[in-house]
């Protein structure tokens, strides 16, 4: 980053701050009754120390989306919702493949975000891309409510968290009993039918949601999508003491990928078919309001088919493939106690193997094996009547890479009962995935069978990458407008970072290696620090309005400016949802993001920075009776105002000055009926 513009953020921060602050100041503490009322419904969160805590009380920042916000916000996509996340950086680089990373972090395979569903990991590391978001066994109706936790939490969830944890919380089986169907229908080509029941008797309580979601992407772009899901979730209570729990689910995703002209038909036109199930079962004995123990299983399984012939015209008919099968079983034990009248923790320990298998990504038939041990704990101390301390310890190992330690420290003061001061450091560590430190990519002449590129190549001493965070946070609770609003100052060190080089390619010597050079996965020889500020503010203003407000601004510094180029300087976010007259409802989300140099492919390149965009969703929402039944009409409109791109394909932007894969709008009608 250059002196300027590091300049320029640091006065827009302490601009930032001198508007903040006083405003916040103004806000008188003293409560009455009804205010009162109001500020005991700050939420209780899991996900942060995975003890049930007040959102005042976590260490560290987090955002809830609760269910309102996702039935009102009319979205058929869970990424999507994750623009509301201060910090969050969410783009498409097509309809149907959304990159989602905390602080922006645009490397060739993202991986710092911990993707769970009702605490149980789905994260699978993979190649050009990152999670497959529409592609997770789970349904928007299902979830009661998201937690993000923004920062390093390695200590709670392991090597996969090192910037943050993503919690997908679903609805117990036996809440809303009944029948429900959800259809939405729109361009381009919106087709969706969902249906799903709840019910049971004592002492099992079931729900079940099947659909299928279909469209066809962004005009001008191969880029349908069509995917098929089940979900099944299952509630025991054996006795008052004992329950079991599981959870099986399964998608099955068909989609349009690749350019009519890439260079090298290195992403050539065809369509994908993705696969992915899981199985989580949970046994939950409660001996007590603080005291529990629970044992856990849990497994998923990704199949990706992605093949293709590449080429040029004097060598046609190559064989690319991304095809993979991804395995992840894991065993956890925690227990949850409190010691004594101002102490209480949980601990816990997980044994987790991770299995890659991609004949054409490894050059080899035999899987990629990665066995990961890990002990957690998390000790809360209320040291005072208004101080509270929370000690996370962990300690993971995953291949021969030793043992690492992720310490955490965080200190939450309560200066009054609507103001919050928070204050924490914490280290966490990312394990590097099995592409990045085994691909092994050759591609072959289909007749001669001469080595034609190797654009992969393996490292095996890849080490892992090291964050250091600190933090300090302030939350105030605000009598006028009914408003939270939460400051978050932050620095982040990132130690060995893993970026993409090219590199010369050992002997054989590829025929197209000075057209389609190798690479390697190294080290990244400087620290990158992130050090920005955040500001997260959700207000009832007036009768029937919430607004939810999600700001960031970054400053970089990694010495690097390709580096630098991968994270987002600022992102905003800024949702408004109103409630009106005759019962009628609408929402608004405006959204803003600097430039990021985001995407890869098969050839390397220089960075391709996207411009700042913004982009405008727009929903207006009633209820209805419709043969009797209670049922919900939404018109909901997606990417409203002038085409813009979000996430690039570098290798495609290589002689094309022009933005390539534009967003464009979608427009449905969606109903969702109860019986």
């Amino acid at each position: 980053m250059t002196a300027a513009v590091g300049e320029r953020v640091r006065q827009w921060s302490a601009v930032s701050l001198l508007l903040i602050l006083p405003a916040l100041a103004m806000a008188s503490p003293v409560l009455d009754e009804g205010e009162n009322a109001y500020f005991e419904h700050m939420p209780v969160v899991l996900t942060a120390s995975r003890l049930p805590q007040s959102l005042q009380d976590a260490p560290g920042a987090m955002t809830v989306i609760d269910r309102s916000i996702i039935e009102r916000s009319g979205y058929r996509d869970l990424a999507r919702l994750l623009r509301l996340v201060p910090g969050m950086l969410v783009g498409q680089e097509r309809g149907n493949a959304s990159w989602v990373s905390y602080h922006g972090l645009g490397q060739s395979i993202p991986g710092e975000l911990q993707v769970l569903i009702d605490g149980a990991p789905t994260y699978v590391p993979v190649s050009f891309g990152t999670t497959a978001w529409s592609g997770l066994p789970v349904f928007l109706s299902e979830i009661e409510r998201i937690e993000v936790v923004r920062g390093a939490s390695g200590n709670s969830y392991g090597a996969s968290a090192l910037q943050g944890a993503v919690n997908l919380i679903t609805r117990p089986a036996a809440e809303d009993p009944g029948s429900h169907v959800q259809l939405a229908i729109g361009d381009p080509s919106i087709r969706d039918i969902e249906m799903g029941w709840a019910g049971g008797s004592s002492p099992m309580a079931l729900r079940i949601t099947a659909g299928e979601h279909t469209d066809n992407g962004f005009r001008g772009l191969h880029d349908h999508r069509r995917t098929q899901r089940v979900s099944l979730r299952g509630d025991a209570q054996i006795n008052p003491e004992n329950t079991f729990s599981f959870r099986i689910g399964s998608t099955h995703e068909t989609t349009g990928r690749g350019y009519p002209d890439s260079p090298f038909g290195n992403n050539a036109l065809r369509d994908g078919e993705d696969t992915s199930h899981l199985i989580h079962l949970r046994w939950q004995h409660v001996d007590g309001i603080d005291s529990e123990w629970s044992l856990s299983a849990y497994h998923h399984q990704l199949d990706y088919r992605d093949n293709w012939l590449g080429g040029i015209p004097s060598i046609p008919d190559v064989p690319l493939s991304r095809d993979r099968r991804d395995l992840r079983s894991s065993i956890e034990f925690q227990q949850r106690d409190r010691w004594s009248k101002t102490v209480r923790g949980v601990w816990g320990a997980e044994a987790t193997l991770t299995q890659t298998r991609s004949p054409f990504s490894f050059s080899s038939n035999e899987a990629v094996k990665v066995p990961i041990y890990r002990l957690f704990s998390n000790i809360e101390w209320q040291a005072t009547e208004p101080t509270q301390l929370n000690l996370g310890l962990a300690l993971e190992r995953s291949n021969d890479d030793g043992w690492r330690f992720s310490p955490r420290l965080y200190a939450n003061h309560r200066l009054t009962p609507a103001d919050t001061l928070r204050i924490g450091v914490a280290r966490a560590w990312r394990t590097t995935s099995p592409f990045e430190q085994h691909s092994d990519t050759r591609i072959y002449h289909p007749v001669s069978g001469a080595l034609l590129a190797r654009p992969f190549i393996p490292n095996p001493d890849l080490r892992q990458t090291r964050a250091d965070t600190f933090e300090l946070g302030y939350i105030r609770q605000l009598h006028w407008a009914r408003s939270t609003a939460e400051i978050r100052i932050f620095r982040e060190r990132l130690r060995d970072m893993v970026i993409r080089q090219q590199i010369t390619p050992p002997p054989p010597t590829p025929l197209l290696a000075t057209q389609i050079p190798s690479t390697r996965e190294e080290n990244f020889d400087n620290d990158l620090t992130v050090q920005g500020i955040e500001l997260q503010w959700e207000a009832h203003p007036w009768r029937g309005g919430d607004v939810r407000l999600a700001w960031s601004m970054l400053q970089r510094d990694a010495g690097d400016a390709q580096v630098e180029a991968g994270i987002a300087p600022y992102t905003a976010s800024l949702m408004w949802m109103q409630r009106w007259p005759q019962r009628w409802s609408s929402m608004m989300h405006l959204t803003r993001v600097g430039p990021v140099a985001s995407g890869d492919s098969y050839l390397a390149g220089q960075p391709y920075v996207v411009r700042a965009y913004t982009s405008l969703d727009v929903a207006l929402s009633r209820p209805v009776r419709l043969v009797g039944q209670s049922a919900r009409l939404t018109l909901t409109a997606l990417n409203l105002g002038p085409r813009h791109q979000e996430v690039a394909n570098p290798a495609q932007q290589l002689n094309n000055s022009e933005p390539v894969n534009r967003v464009s709008r979608q427009i449905y009608l969606g109903l969702d009926m109860r019986f």
